[in-house]
């Protein structure tokens, strides 16, 4: 291998721009989570296993594809109506709701929730009948936080985070390497159980986010649950301000193009392009394309990257609630038909990702090397709705073009390679040695660490 600096394994992406859906929000972007109950349950026996996420955890910010239909943007949705589809089924019913609600307000003994708290409440309280953490509602507030995310930069610890459903709390999905989280020493599928010594267990993930974020140069800490630790613990963290470029590339073992994608934002298609032209005139005996930590985005993004690789190929199947299909397919002429492929994945490749790399699996253009993926395979529609709150739904299911379903289950690797954190933090990445392997390379595994920052972006 060359001695420029090796990439970051499994760098994580930033939330997406409009129209878009990742995979698990940022600890600086927010989502709905459940209230009530407590810490409970076993932990899970692996480190890198994935408990089930919930509701707007799983928002653009959320493990999802934004099929460009949405509007995060958009002029807001009208109010329901009796003629409304909504209308037609709860009206009749919403007597017993007011009946209900009026003894509430009339006869509590106690403080009683504010309009906006109730409001928001009895809709949380009916996405929660619905078994699909996908389908979520967000409070102006977490809708406010969940745009800001959007524009690449914010200030926090740099993770990103979900709520543990068993547990009740909130869980780290992915620790950006070389930010402070990671720094610190956080690691993925921590249990987060309290803020600043505040309890954050049976709240919601909206709450503790806004607790854990805050200004850069401001400390913040973290009370952690791990599996292999006896008892929870504490971890401060320095919060700084955190940038997520959308590609990265390099040249491994002085012939092989290395292009790694954040996020399927508006321009990922274009980037991956460009970028594997310029590759290609260098020659190259292989590319890696590393999509680790890649939480998804746009649909039309992830048929463009395909494009990329693939030509006159089908990239995926979607289906819809009342049967009706459509299949996508590449449109144009790939960049890299014929050169050797292989795609890397981990636990955090969620949604667009998956679609690629299913793609590109199920056509047999390359290898696919890591370990399975998250397993989003759901399609949901954000809309702003009159108060600013966003509403997103599941409307439609996603298959590989072998008519697959990674849904709840992910994608397996063709070449499963796991890797530690005795190794992320010794900097060896066997999953990108296997790659340089299996292209023709002869990979050198790095004894030392890099030195914190080292730049590994373009």
């Amino acid at each position: 291998m060359t001695n420029e600096p090796r990439p970051t394994p499994g760098a994580a992406a930033d939330d997406l721009p409009p129209y878009t859906e990742a995979a698990t929000p940022l600890v600086d972007a927010p989502s709905g989570g459940p209230t009530g109950g407590s810490l409970r349950g076993n932990r899970p026996l692996l480190v890198t296993c994935l408990s089930v996420v919930v509701g707007a955890a799983l928002l653009l910010v959320g493990f999802g594809l934004g099929f460009g239909a949405g509007a995060l943007t958009s002029p807001s949705v009208s109010a329901g109506s009796r003629s409304s589809a909504a209308g037609e089924q709860l009206y009749p019913k919403f007597d017993v709701f007011w009946e209900s609600m009026d003894l509430l307000y009339n006869d509590f003994y106690g403080k009683l929730p504010s309009t906006d708290e109730a409001t928001y409440g009895a809709i949380k309280g009916v996405l929660g009948t619905l078994e699909d953490p996908n389908t979520s509602f967000m409070t102006p507030q977490e809708a406010d936080y969940f745009r800001s995310s959007l524009e690449g930069s914010f200030e926090g610890i740099g993770a990103r985070v979900d709520w543990d459903v068993q547990f009740d709390t909130v869980r780290v999905v992915e620790p950006f390497e070389n930010q402070p989280a990671w720094k610190a020493g956080v690691k993925r599928d921590d249990l987060i159980i309290a803020v600043d010594g505040e309890s954050v267990v049976g709240t919601d993930l909206s709450a503790a986010i806004d607790k854990i974020r805050g200004p850069k140069g401001s400390t913040v800490v973290l009370t952690i649950v791990r599996t292999g630790e006896e008892q929870p613990f504490d971890v401060d963290v320095l919060r700084d301000r955190i940038e997520i470029p959308t590609i990265a590339t390099d040249t491994l073992d002085g012939d092989l193009a290395y292009v790694q994608l954040n996020s399927f934002n508006e321009n990922a298609g274009e980037l991956v392009r460009q970028a594997v032209s310029d590759a290609l005139a260098q020659n190259p005996k292989g590319i890696i394309f590393d999509l680790r930590g890649n939480p998804g985005g746009l649909l039309t993004q992830a048929v463009a990257v395909a494009n990329v690789f693939l030509e006159d190929a089908d990239v995926l199947i979607e289906r819809f609630a009342d049967g009706k299909e459509e299949l996508y397919t590449t449109t144009g002429k790939a960049t890299a038909k014929d050169t050797p492929l292989v795609v890397l994945v981990n636990e955090g490749s969620a949604s667009a990702s998956e679609i690629v790399a299913g793609a590109i699996q199920d056509n047999g253009r390359g290898q696919v090397v890591g370990a399975t993926s998250y397993g989003k395979g759901s399609v949901q529609l954000p809309k702003t709705l009159s108060d600013g709150s966003i509403m997103r739904v599941t409307i439609a299911r996603w298959f590989t073009p072998k008519d697959r379903t990674i849904d709840g289950t992910g994608l397996e690797p063709d070449v499963a390679v796991a890797i530690s954190d005795e190794q992320r933090e010794a900097g060896e990445d066997p999953q990108l040695d296997k790659a340089i392997e299996l292209l023709g390379g002869s990979p050198q595994p790095i004894s030392t660490p890099p030195p914190a920052g080292t730049p590994t972006v373009q």
